[in-house]
């Protein structure tokens, strides 16, 4: 039985609702009235089907509806994944950056800080620390390992600084090559700071009376500015403060760089 008049003409108000409700919520652009009110007039003019007509346009409106859902949960995703990228840019950020070649990635740059400054500044209190033989052959080692890393040697930079820059002088060196190079060094150096982490761990279970009191800076054998941002870092910790920082130092850059999974079997 064909829709009455009054019957048809309720279901065009519908669907005219249906794209101002739509137009006015989301996107004019996407639901767009006139353009349905121009298909209308030409199906009246052409004396087209018009039952035929409304089912289409019922058809066509939740078409685009489903397109419209799909693109902004794309977008949504997309924007999700820039956020998390930002925040992560960020953490980072806070880093020393050592530019040492135009080639060089945000990551390795900062990464370099962050164990520079552990070595420059966090560690030699580590080492006027200890007594125990034990302790200090294990810090010794730690140290050697890290100064590959983040020990730049005078005007040079450290040893597996330079390698990555010998890799990008590399005549027709691919980005493929850059990047593998630069996650070998951010996982090696997780390695390190995993390995450091766990020896501070192991010294705040160690019993060491003097690590109650606080710190004195005269045992530090360093000078100037470096001497003083150590004393800066650390005025008024005791030892036992004084690692528990070191150790936070050093599980945040591992944290920070979302490395926790890089740790040495």
């Amino acid at each position: 039985m064909p829709l009455s008049d009054k019957e048809t003409e309720s279901l065009i108000e519908k669907i005219r609702a249906k794209y101002d409700q739509y137009a006015a919520k989301h996107n004019p652009r996407w639901f767009d009235r006139d353009a349905f009110e121009e298909r209308l007039q030409i199906a009246l003019r052409n004396r087209m089907d018009i039952e035929g007509f409304i089912l289409a346009e019922i058809a066509n409106f939740e078409k685009i509806k489903e397109s419209y859902e799909k693109k902004k949960n794309n977008q949504s995703f997309s924007q999700q994944v820039d956020r998390i990228i930002e925040e992560h840019t960020e953490m980072i950020r806070e880093y020393p950056d050592i530019e040492f070649h135009p080639k060089a990635g945000f990551e390795i740059r900062h990464m370099y800080g962050a164990l520079t400054r552990l070595l420059r500044v966090y560690l030699p209190i580590l080492w006027s620390l200890l007594k125990e033989r034990e302790h200090r052959d294990t810090l010794y080692s730690l140290i050697q390992k890290l100064e590959q890393y983040g020990g730049p040697r005078g005007r040079r930079h450290a040893l597996r600084i330079e390698d990555h820059i010998s890799l990008l002088h590399r005549p027709g060196v691919q980005p493929i090559e850059i990047e593998k190079d630069k996650n070998a060094y951010l996982r090696e150096s997780a390695f390190i700071l995993h390995n450091i982490s766990d020896f501070c761990k192991q010294l705040l279970e160690w019993k060491e009376p003097e690590w109650e009191t606080p710190l004195q800076f005269n045992s530090i054998h360093i000078e100037g500015a470096a001497k003083k941002e150590v004393i800066s870092k650390f005025y008024q910790c005791t030892g036992y403060g004084a690692i528990l920082r070191i150790l936070e130092y050093s599980a945040g850059i591992i944290e920070n760089f979302r490395l926790q999974a890089f740790r040495q079997k």
